[in-house]
């Protein structure tokens, strides 16, 4: 009867713990609602390029022109795949909040799956996931980075159910999960083949543990490995061919060790607009976080005192958190596709996080920590919302609703006078809906998106009579016979930037050439059209 009564108890309060979970869920979903763009600083060129995918891949003869699909199998196409689907159904702001819906909510019940298979007595922690899913990279839109996140608490948590499985389906399912992190981004896609590998050698030497026999360790360790391994070689084998075909960035820009230890100790990787201000919220994430280890770490080496001391599952995430607490101070942060320090940095606390949760902690304590973290994740997100993510999305609704002035596929030449460094690829903005050459998009000139500028069919692409003018530089092909000319050119930002000197160029070719066309009742963006 009592045995009955306390098993109600249980799962009385584990349904509780669920309810207020997925409460807590909803919130954070309705957050994305109270702007129309969430905006960013990549974000705009995602949209921008997904829609011209759409077009593209629906024969759009102007555009094919001057872009053209990547035909490398290259990462970063998963954001760009899942937006340019939604946006054959829906707007541009609404295929994003569509993304971003299904981000919040993968990231948050993946982490929460991966928890209870780890530590299930500590399932009420995983609520601690959602401060640290709206990172500063993913403020900054490197939505693909901020996705493979989702897939490596799946695959890993998959993993460790069926590590013992030798059915087929199960081999399919973990070529897919490896597969589809690959297309998400390519540093976790390590980092999750390799998490596993420790994983296999853990569970291998818990037999030897067990049979004493290190001929049968040996044997089991390289079996698991080899499988691991046959499963990884087709996206091993992509991942080769990406990186002898892409050219990435030198490896010219990196912190010095105490602004890197800054990074760790003000939880650099959440602060997003306003660091001084950011800094006294984000680092109360931090002292939790060393409070729970702390206390974890107490309370094993206590009961080692009446046991032996083991090692648990979640031990093994210590391994990928030495890797890249190493990779984040000896990594030039120039290197690769660049920002590299901040991608060390987030994937460093949320390694740590998996592991300081999954620890020997009391529930009184687990409680105090989930609502003090709630209380500070909220104001933060305040304090984005008001400070900087509603001012942001009313400028790029302004430059969204200036497409109404344009008319489709033409050749657009964005000038940015904005004050504000986020704003570096909001002119994407503009052809989020609309079919056009916007002649700034960064994503085609790198090589390692989806869209890139067709080499073999570039024009070449004259202001007026001009090829390049003070302070701007466009893509053009000077040798091409084909001659095209802008026929927009759209300003956005701080008009008073106009009367500097090294815009003298452009505005005298708009005032002989140009006619003012449209302007924002702002005066935040201005649209010029050709008139001969």
């Amino acid at each position: 009867m009592f045995n009955k009564f306390k098993n109600t108890n249980l799962k009385n309060l584990h349904l509780n713990e669920a309810y207020f979970f997925y409460f807590v869920l909803l919130i954070n979903i309705l957050l994305l609602f109270f702007t129309k763009f969430y905006p960013s600083m990549d974000g705009p060129a995602h949209l921008y390029n997904s829609n011209l995918i759409d077009h593209l891949l629906f024969g759009n003869k102007p555009l094919s022109e001057f872009y053209t699909i990547n035909t490398i199998v290259i990462p970063n196409w998963v954001s760009h795949f899942l937006l340019s689907l939604f946006h054959l159904f829906l707007p541009g702001w609404l295929a994003e909040k569509m993304l971003l819906v299904l981000y919040i909510l993968g990231i948050s019940i993946t982490f929460r799956l991966l928890i209870k298979e780890l530590n299930p007595q500590n399932l009420s922690l995983s609520i601690l996931i959602f401060p640290f899913a709206y990172s500063f990279l993913f403020h900054l839109g490197f939505y693909n980075y901020s996705i493979s996140f989702i897939v490596f608490f799946g695959t890993l948590c998959f993993w460790l159910k069926n590590r013992e499985s030798s059915r087929i389906t199960t081999y399919l399912v973990l070529f897919s999960l490896l597969t589809a992190i690959y297309f998400c981004n390519v540093l976790l896609y390590a980092f999750l083949g390799l998490t596993i590998c420790f994983y296999n050698i853990y569970f291998s030497f818990e037999n030897y543990c067990l049979h004493k026999s290190i001929k049968l360790f040996i044997k089991e360790c390289y079996k698991k490995l080899f499988v691991w391994f046959i499963i990884s070689l087709p996206s091993l084998i992509l991942l080769v061919i990406f990186y002898k075909t892409v050219a990435f960035f030198p490896a010219d820009q990196k912190y010095g060790i105490k602004e890197l230890i800054r990074w760790l100790n003000d939880v650099r990787a959440l602060i997003v607009y306003d660091y001084n201000g950011e800094q006294l919220l984000t680092a109360q994430f931090l002292h939790v976080l060393i409070a729970i280890s702390l206390l974890g770490i107490f309370l094993r080496f206590k009961e080692k005192v009446n046991k032996k001391f083991e090692i648990i599952k979640s031990d093994i995430m210590l391994i990928p958190i030495l890797i890249a607490l190493t990779l984040f101070f000896i990594t030039p942060s120039g290197s690769g596709a660049g920002m590299m320090s901040d991608r060390y940095c987030y994937m460093i606390f949320i390694f740590a996080l998996i592991w300081v949760i999954t620890q020997p902690i009391p529930k009184s304590v687990g409680q105090l920590a989930v609502l003090f973290v709630l209380v500070v994740h909220f104001g933060l997100q305040m304090k984005h919302m008001n400070g900087s993510i509603r001012n942001l999305d009313k400028n790029a609704i302004t430059i969204h609703q200036a497409a109404n002035y344009i008319e489709k596929n033409s050749i657009v030449l964005p000038v940015n006078l904005s004050d504000n460094w986020l704003e570096l690829h909001f002119s994407n903005y503009l052809g989020v809906d609309k079919p056009m050459i916007i002649l700034e998009n960064y994503e085609a000139a790198v090589g390692w998106f989806p869209i890139k500028w067709n080499a073999n069919s570039l024009p070449n692409v004259l202001l007026s009579d001009k090829a390049s003018v003070s302070g701007i530089r466009w893509p053009c092909n000077s040798k091409a016979k084909i001659i095209r000319k802008i026929q927009y050119v759209m300003l956005f930002g701080n008009m008073g930037k106009l009367d500097d000197a090294q815009w003298k160029e452009l505005k005298d070719l708009l005032g002989s050439d140009f006619k003012l066309k449209y302007c924002s009742e702002n005066k935040y963006v201005m649209i010029y059209e050709k008139t001969r």
